[in-house]
């Protein structure tokens, strides 16, 4: 998982409508947590072969716009997966 980083590293990058539609339904019902639940969609998505290894995501900003989310959850969802690697 990487955001932003050289791009001569990364040979794969996804857009972030694209990646909307990747991630699916992965808001929790109760609309609470949803940095932890993007987090965990994203690392479903890698861990199943749906977005394959040093697939460069896109950057906060647009894919909160993308989601309909604030660029803090986008920031905090990043976070968590940047500090489980």
């Amino acid at each position: 998982f990487r955001e932003g980083g050289p791009v001569e590293a990364l040979d794969r990058r996804i857009g972030a409508r694209s990646f909307a539609r990747l991630l699916g339904d992965w808001r929790p019902p109760d609309g609470r947590g949803l940095a932890g639940a993007l987090a965990d969609r994203v690392r479903l998505l890698v861990l199943d072969g749906r977005l394959p290894l040093q697939t460069r995501v896109p950057a906060e900003r647009e894919l909160a716009g993308a989601l309909g989310v604030s660029r803090t959850t986008v920031a905090a969802a990043y976070d968590a997966l940047r500090d489980a690697a």
